[in-house]
């Protein structure tokens, strides 16, 4: 009766991921509405598969390599790709629609299967620290609601691909590690070269997976040796494309990748003109934190994970006579310090993460499997310490546990509902051919998505429509034209906070810009006044300011849409 209870309770905390990664995949109705979603599609769509396997590990002449097919540009790992790519010939979706739902839909099912490995490891360290048997649950539970990988699913990007592979070789290296089993340690190597495979970044990680191998065995160091092995033969089949040509035996890397990261790094620094990356400048330290506690996780979850790693570190504290006894032993000293060191690494990355230029809350995706563990102890810590208040219902729950769970998923319900309601850029496309005339001028902005959409319908209206330079250095120039523009059109729409989120927060970068849209979003623009804003559903019962959130949540799929007139035509 009890593992058919234990069952039940893993299916329905499955069932609540499902819900919330597949709730409306197709949430932007097929306007790809995504950039870095749209960019792959487009890479995805002119990919042609190779005849053979001598052609597919060919970087020179396969096609499917982005370089030979006009994207020399190409920053990411191509393995997410080249599966969809497969998938999509085979089901026949190979279109730039379908190809894109399919990979939201691959996308989704990677991740759903996170929860089962988040699961998994909080098993294997149960008996080692005394666990409570309900805390893989708890944590399982705590990865199925977590706001920022439930968008992610919804995206077809590398980010869900990388954090399902790094999560899935961490556990089989700790699976390794505990069980001692060699099988372990060659899944484990191949599921990294996957991750590697889908996006560089997943290197951050090797070092937690190298230390379990090497404590496990500190003198064999041919395990580690066969670890990077594998890990380089299933790194050259997934991607073939990071190398420079199909010899196994030359492991120089490609340069048209090598020159796109190089190009990528460039980016950085105040002195650079490159629109996606004024949104961080003047960020401070703390911006990647706050947006962890009210946008990745929600402030109870945030509260939760402070509690689990509070008891993390003070029950090391109880463990460190153990330590004292296993005398000059890593492996024993290890086995006192596992969980420790797994929140050295945690806490170590979010910190370099918070301290760099680019403080994206999707640069830490794969912390959040981690973060989930967390909150699960910290949520055992407080049932545990109410577990004497004896008012159940009849499934069994005590008044704190319902408590809990209703201010946890208040937040992933609260983000969730843009996917139950129409997009707010759809709406306005909709509003838009219905009250403003035939042949109007409207204005949008460089870098952001125009309005109206080409939606398919009854209307019979067309719009002629130019784009604001709004990035361009405050030049003479630069607003000699922008007034032009300004004068001449009938309506300027802002389409989400692309250019005001990121250029209002350096004005010593764009004085003008900044002042300008000070004075139009407080409607004091004696040329243009509002007459309708879009709002995501849940604006109506929470908002953030904007210079609190980044883009990933206030542009892709949760804009505000803000309509403006020219005063002239009122």
């Amino acid at each position: 009766m009890n593992k058919l209870k234990n069952f039940l309770f893993l299916f329905l905390i499955l069932l609540i991921g499902f819900w919330f990664r597949f709730n409306n995949v197709n949430w932007d109705e097929n306007f790809h509405l995504h950039p870095d979603e749209r960019f792959l599609t487009m890479v995805g769509n002119a990919m042609t598969l190779p005849k053979n396997i001598g052609e597919y590990l060919n970087p020179i002449i396969s096609k499917i390599n982005p370089a030979n097919i006009g994207y020399k540009f190409f920053v990411y790992g191509n393995f997410p790709l080249v599966l969809n790519k497969y998938l999509a010939v085979f089901y026949h979706k190979d279109n730039y629609n379908d190809f894109t739902i399919l990979g939201r839909k691959l996308s989704a099912y990677l991740d759903l299967l996170i929860i089962l490995f988040v699961f998994k490891t909080v098993f294997l360290l149960e008996k080692r620290y005394k666990f409570s048997s309900s805390l893989k649950y708890l944590a399982a539970f705590f990865y199925a609601i977590a706001v920022y990988p439930i968008q992610s699913s919804h995206f077809f990007t590398v980010d869900t691909f990388l954090n399902f592979f790094m999560f899935a070789s961490f556990y089989l290296a700790l699976k390794y590690y505990l069980k001692n089993n060699i099988r372990h340690l060659f899944l484990s190597s191949i599921f990294f070269g996957l991750a590697l495979a889908s996006k560089v970044s997943a290197i951050y990680i090797l070092p937690l997976i190298l230390f379990f191998i090497f404590f496990k065995n500190p003198k064999k160091t041919s395990h580690i040796l066969l670890f990077l092995v594998i890990l380089y033969l299933s790194l050259r089949l997934a991607n073939p494309y990071y190398f420079q040509n199909s010899s196994l035996f030359d492991p120089r890397l490609n340069q048209d990748f090598v020159s796109s990261i190089k190009q990528l790094k460039s980016f950085e620094g105040k002195d650079i003109w490159y629109p996606p990356a004024v949104q961080w400048m003047n960020k401070p330290v703390s911006f990647l934190l706050v947006n962890l506690m009210f946008i990745g996780v929600g402030l109870p979850y945030f509260i939760l994970m402070f509690i689990g790693i509070v008891w993390i570190i003070l029950n090391l504290k109880s463990q460190i006579p153990a330590c004292r006894q296993a005398g000059s032993n890593p492996h024993l000293k290890s086995k006192n310090y596992l969980l420790m060191i797994i929140l050295i690494w945690v806490v170590g990355y979010f910190i370099y993460q918070s301290v760099s230029v680019f403080k994206s809350i999707r640069y830490t995706i794969y912390l959040y499997p981690f973060f989930a563990i967390f909150a699960g102890i910290g949520a055992n810590v407080i049932l545990n310490s109410f577990q004497d208040l004896r008012f159940r219902n009849k499934f069994g729950m005590t008044l704190v546990t319902i408590f809990l769970l209703v201010i946890l998923l208040v937040w992933p319900l609260m983000f969730s509902s843009i996917y139950l309601n129409k997009h707010t850029r759809v709406e306005a496309s909709e509003w838009i051919y219905k009250n403003l005339p035939s042949g109007s001028s409207i204005l949008s902005e460089a870098w952001d998505d125009g309005l109206p959409l080409p939606i398919v319908n009854n209307y019979e209206k067309q719009f002629t429509g130019e784009q604001l330079p709004v990035f361009d250095p405050d030049t003479p120039e630069k607003w000699q034209k922008m007034n032009k523009m300004l004068a001449k059109a009938d309506y300027y729409i802002l389409s989400s906070n692309r250019g005001w989120g990121s250029i209002s927060t350096v004005p010593e970068k764009y004085p003008k810009m900044s002042k300008f849209y000070k004075e139009l979003l407080a409607d004091k623009n004696p040329l243009y006044k509002k007459i309708k804003q879009f709002d995501p559903y849940y604006y109506r019962f929470f908002s953030l300011p904007n210079n609190w959130v980044e883009e990933t949540f206030t542009v892709y799929d949760h804009p505000q849409v803000m309509i403006y007139e020219n005063v002239k035509r009122q």
